[in-house]
C-alpha cells in the first residue's frame, strides 16, 4: 500500500519513474498526476503525496505551520529511504519548498518555488483572513487571488477565465482532489498568514542549492514583484515569468510550466 509513517503522520503517496527523486507537493496528489507525473517520470523518479489534511493522509489537529509541512516532507523522504531530492511545489507547495531548503539544506538537490511570495503584505494578509471566514461558511475558497493595490476592486482569478468549461477543466473537476475538510482548509490557510521568510534571507544568500522561482504573468502584480525579490535572495537562483498564465499554472499551462522546470534542472545537471 502506498502509505508511509512520516513521523507519526500517515501520508499517502504515488511514485512513478526511476532515477533522481523529484518530489512535487502542496495539496492533494492528484493536482500533479495529470500533467506533471507522466512527463517528469520519463526522466526522474517522481513522487507526489497528499499533504496532511488532504486525500487519504492523516488530518492531525491544528494549528499547523509551514515548518510542519516541511518536516512531513523530510519524514516522507526518511520513510522512503531517500537521502536527497529535487523538491518543488506551487502556492503552499512553493512556500514549503523554500522552507524545506532552509530547514534541511543537506537534503535538497534543487528547489522549485512556484506561485507564492516570501511574506504577506497587508492586503494579502487581509485576503487570507477573509478566506478563512469564507471556509467557515462552507463556501469555496481561493477562487481569486489577493489585490495588489487598494484601488483594485478584486484580484485576478486563480484560474484562467473559462478554464472550468473547457474539456480539460471539466475533466479536472471529476478528480476528487482539493484542500481537505473545512477545518483542514482553515488550518492550511492559517499556516500561510504568518509565513515570513525575510528573517532567513541571510541563509538564502548562503544556500548552495539551485532554486527556480516561477510565477505567472497574470498573477497579482505584487506576487510577481515579491517573487522577484525572493529570487534575488537565493545564492543560486533563476527567475521565470510564464506569460498568459494564472496562479494554477501546473494545470492551466502545463507545457510551459513543465518546460521551464525541466530546462532549469537540465541547466544545473539534474
Amino acid at each position: 500500500m502506498p502509505y508511509v509513517d512520516a513521523g507519526g503522520i500517515k501520508l499517502y503517496y504515488e511514485s512513478a519513474g526511476e532515477g533522481t527523486p523529484l518530489i512535487l507537493q502542496g495539496h492533494h496528489h492528484l493536482g500533479w498526476m495529470v500533467f506533471q507525473l507522466p512527463y517528469f517520470s520519463q526522466f526522474y523518479r517522481v513522487i507526489t503525496f497528499d499533504r496532511r489534511g488532504t486525500g487519504r493522509s492523516d488530518d492531525p489537529p491544528g494549528p499547523w505551520t509551514i515548518a510542519d509541512f516541511a518536516k512531513d516532507l523530510r519524514n516522507l523522504m526518511d520513510a522512503l529511504e531517500i537521502d536527497t531530492a529535487i523538491v518543488g511545489g506551487n502556492s503552499l507547495g512553493g512556500a514549503i519548498s523554500s522552507q524545506f531548503g532552509l530547514d534541511y539544506p543537506d537534503r535538497a538537490l534543487a528547489l522549485i518555488v512556484g506561485h507564492t511570495t516570501p511574506y504577506r503584505r497587508e492586503l494579502s494578509r487581509d485576503w487570507m483572513l477573509q478566506q478563512i471566514e469564507t471556509a467557515k461558511r462552507g463556501e469555496r475558497v481561493i477562487v481569486r487571488q489577493p489585490r495588489s493595490f487598494d484601488w483594485e476592486e478584486e484580484g485576478p482569478p486563480t484560474a484562467a477565465p473559462g478554464f472550468a468549461e473547457t474539456e480539460i477543466g471539466r475533466y479536472m473537476a471529476t478528480l476528487r482532489g482539493g484542500l481537505g475538510s473545512q477545518q483542514a482548509t482553515i488550518n492550511m490557510i492559517q499556516s500561510m498568514v504568518d509565513f515570513d521568510q525575510r528573517p532567513r534571507y541571510p541563509e538564502m544568500q548562503a544556500l548552495d542549492v539551485p532554486v527556480l522561482v516561477i510565477v505567472g504573468g497574470n498573477e497579482p502584480q505584487k506576487t510577481i514583484e515579491l517573487s522577484y525579490e525572493w529570487h534575488l535572495q537565493f545564492k543560486i537562483s533563476e527567475f521565470k515569468i510564464l506569460p498568459n498564465t494564472y496562479h494554477s499554472a501546473a494545470a492551466g499551462n502545463p507545457i510551459d510550466w513543465n518546460s521551464a522546470v525541466h530546462g532549469f534542472l537540465n541547466r544545473h545537471g539534474l
